[in-house]
């Protein structure tokens, strides 16, 4: 199955930064501090408004068939992952299409943004979309 990371930000910020409107990531500006990943970010729990999404988005994908066993932030700030439980390849692809349009639009309800671009901002770890197969 696969596992999706994302960055959530304020949808009011994202429509400030017209690179991350039109390209999906940041093509100008300073670089972010170093040093901003780690465990402290990985181990923490989301932000509470960051968390209300991902169950809201959870509870809407259970309900149309694909259910996440995984939710949780990841190591660079205000990024998460969701993943789902296994299921066949054709099957996996499907449905990681379908919870990326369901993030955005979960996410567009609650004044955020869901980015999805492998590598959203510079100096920063990117985002995965990682594919475990079982043979």
């Amino acid at each position: 199955g696969w596992e999706q990371e994302f960055f959530v930000i304020k949808a009011e910020l994202y429509k400030q930064r017209p690179d991350l409107v039109n390209c999906g990531r940041t093509l100008i500006g300073k670089l972010p501090c170093r040093n901003q990943q780690g465990d402290l970010n990985y181990f923490a729990p989301p932000p509470p408004q960051v968390e209300e999404l991902m169950f809201t988005v959870k509870q809407e994908l259970l309900r149309l068939g694909v259910p996440m066993a995984v939710l949780h932030n990841e190591v660079a700030c205000a990024q998460h992952e969701m993943s789902p439980i296994y299921s066949h390849s054709t099957f996996s692809a499907d449905n990681n299409v379908l919870f990326m349009e369901v993030l955005e639009k979960e996410a567009e309800k609650m004044g955020l943004h869901a980015l999805l671009h492998e590598k959203p901002f510079a100096g920063i770890n990117g985002s995965g979309k990682h594919n475990n197969w079982s043979v």
